[in-house]
């Protein structure tokens, strides 16, 4: 057969080529992958020193930031405002992504536009693009821009496709200029949801609620179909409300009448460039380089040629903040996010790390006054409580605490501020949602319809309660019950003993409803309006300090940015004018719920048992 087919030392010549080629491809391919796996090692180890290094190079807001004369402060550009300063070390979704963007806290924000008005090198202030904030964030940061209007250097706004939220901030420049092919929204509010209810009845989930207050609305998506009539109720007198606020302030700082800006906003919602100046939303349409010779004739320096303006933003600008650090300790406290059992994330507020925080500042003999600053809706009433009981014990020991509410101190926020000294909040905050509610599910009907059989059993009437393959009895439900009751009366006492007030009266104003900050000042829940940096005054007052030394919890130094965090969300905003925005359809769409997905995550607390509010308003 070798005959046949070929000569034999051709064969074997052909065999021996065919191993050696099998060998030389073995010996590449484990050369390539050692390369490889050595190349990665090498990049990982390198990226870790560098970490190291930068790490251990201090606080980058304490880097020197040189600003040169004739520079533009610019606020926008997709900069992120949260009352917490950043912290945490990277992850790898940051990695992956690409971070979240520049952020910085709003009392540096707040600080550097002051710190802006004494400057030499800044010229003025330009608001372009959007500013990822909250409205009670916005409404303290146009105070600060009204004050350093008050230096003399002009406030400007350039604004393209100008959302609501950003016109509200964008408002009170003058001049405010919008692009020739622009567009500016004031529109009004409104507030919708999914209601998951018959969803998940056809799907065989059942969902079963205790609460107490007929105005707790937050288990309505799972169990229904749509807002109940309470609902509806609170939230129109919610909406009411901050439009009320939106619209008595752009109606001021534009110098339009309060009636003629109603009737403006009735004609459309929507207005093109040449409208809005027509109704004097804003001072004049233009092109960006026409933009560009009007910020220069204002003083800003030219760059690039003559073709655009120096300028610096304010996350980077915000480093050259520097806290005070004379006289009495004060802390001011972040609680932001939602309230969950244990530790938590930066994401939201772990029960046991801020009442670690709390703690450890009650064994702080420097420590003269403490802010506790809110912007939550609430969540695990247990960790609520642990979170309460640090509050009451710093008061105890003679150490005063002022409460400064954000856009949404509700609920379980609500809570574990009730026993401070003073509470203060933003004309638009929501805040009350005195209420308890349990929400557990069971997928009994769902594994009826899927033939899933489920057995054991059991040694205990109640071994088995609330197991997730089966329905809880009337009877189950009536003992939860009696604990949802229990958390209530213990919520109202908290409420009353702090507010000095009875507990019918508490009772009359809780229900689970939320109020808009003035109202909760009539209900006696709120003592005076004001944003964070009043909370600091009034605490400072309290403490009986003439200067005050104000350090942050958690601070910058608690896990500091380093230089991977920068690689990843850059060292700046993108420059003004040539941002590009985000038109990733399916990632907008994960943006728009992932509030809603992050609120189901958040529902860890041990008991099942929940003081959650609803969301902060948005002017969108």
């Amino acid at each position: 057969m070798l005959a046949e087919t070929g000569r034999p030392d051709t064969l074997l010549s052909n065999t021996i080529n065919q191993t050696a080629m099998k060998e030389f491809l073995r010996q590449l391919a484990a050369s390539t992958l050692g390369t490889v796996l050595a190349g990665l090692a090498l990049s990982f180890g390198a990226t870790v020193l560098l970490v190291a290094m930068v790490g251990s190079a201090g606080d980058p807001a304490e880097m020197p930031v040189h600003v040169r004369p004739k520079t533009m402060l610019v606020i926008g550009g997709g900069l992120r405002i949260t009352d917490t300063p950043e912290f945490g070390e990277p992850s790898l979704g940051d990695l992956l992504s690409g971070g979240e963007g520049p952020r910085v806290d709003l009392l540096r924000a707040l600080e550097a536009i002051d710190l802006a008005a004494k400057d030499r090198n800044i010229v003025g202030i330009l608001l372009a693009g959007e500013l990822d904030v909250g409205m009670a964030q916005a409404s303290e940061i146009r105070g600060a821009l009204t004050a350093f209007a008050k230096s003399g250097k002009p406030v400007v706004a350039w604004v393209e496709n100008c959302s609501q939220g950003q016109y509200y901030l964008a408002s009170v420049a003058k001049p405010v200029y919008v692009h020739r092919a622009g567009e500016i929204e004031l529109k009004g509010l409104a507030s919708f949801g999914p209601y998951f209810g018959e969803t998940l009845q056809r799907a065989g989930i059942g969902v079963q609620v205790t609460r107490v207050g007929k105005y707790k609305s937050a288990v309505e998506p799972f169990i229904t179909a749509g807002m109940s009539d309470a609902s509806k109720e609170q939230e129109t007198a919610l909406l009411r409300g901050a439009w009320a606020r939106i619209l008595a302030e752009v109606s001021s700082s534009r110098g339009i009448a309060a009636a003629s800006l109603v009737r403006t906003v009735d004609q459309g919602g929507v207005f093109g460039a040449e409208r809005a100046v027509e109704l004097k939303l804003a001072d004049e349409a233009l092109h960006r380089d026409e933009a560009v010779a009007k910020l220069v004739e204002l003083g800003a320096a030219t760059a690039d040629g003559g073709t655009a303006f120096r300028q610096i933003s304010l996350g980077r600008y915000a480093r050259k903040v520097r806290l005070p650090t004379q006289g009495g300790k004060i802390a001011v406290v972040y609680a932001e996010g939602e309230i969950v059992d244990g530790w938590g994330d930066p994401a939201n507020v772990g029960g046991d790390r801020l009442a670690h925080h709390l703690r450890q500042l009650r064994g702080d003999e420097d420590l003269k006054a403490v802010v506790l600053r809110v912007n939550s809706p609430g969540g695990s009433a247990f960790a609520s409580d642990v979170v309460a009981r640090e509050v009451s014990l710093l008061r105890a020991k003679g150490v005063p605490v002022v409460a400064s509410f954000g856009d949404v101190a509700a609920s379980g926020g609500y809570y574990i501020a009730a026993g401070a000294d003073k509470i203060i909040a933003d004309r638009i905050t929501i805040t009350g949602s005195i209420g308890v509610f349990g929400l557990h599910f069971n997928y009994e009907q769902l594994a009826k319809k899927v033939g899933l059989a489920t057995d054991g059993v059991k040694v205990g009437a109640y071994a088995d309660l609330f197991s997730s393959h089966r329905a809880a009895t009337p009877k189950e439900m009536a003992v939860v019950q009696t604990l949802v009751d229990e958390v209530y009366e213990d919520f109202l006492k908290v409420v009353a003993d702090g507010r000095k007030m009875k507990r019918d009266a508490v009772h009359a104003v809780a229900q689970g409803r939320v109020w808009l900050s003035p109202d909760a000042r009539q209900a006696g829940l709120v003592d005076a309006f004001g944003g964070l940096r009043a909370a600091v005054a009034e605490a400072q007052k309290l403490a009986k300090l003439d200067r005050a030394a104000v350090v942050q919890v958690p601070s910058l130094h608690e896990g500091r940015q380093n230089l991977l965090e920068q690689l990843l969300s850059g060292d700046d905003e993108d420059p003004v004018f040539t941002r590009s925005g985000d038109a990733d359809p399916l990632r907008g769409l994960l943006k728009a719920n992932a509030g809603l997905l992050r609120s189901v995550r958040s529902l860890n607390d041990p008991k099942g048992v929940y003081l959650r509010g609803p969301g902060k308003i948005e002017a969108r």
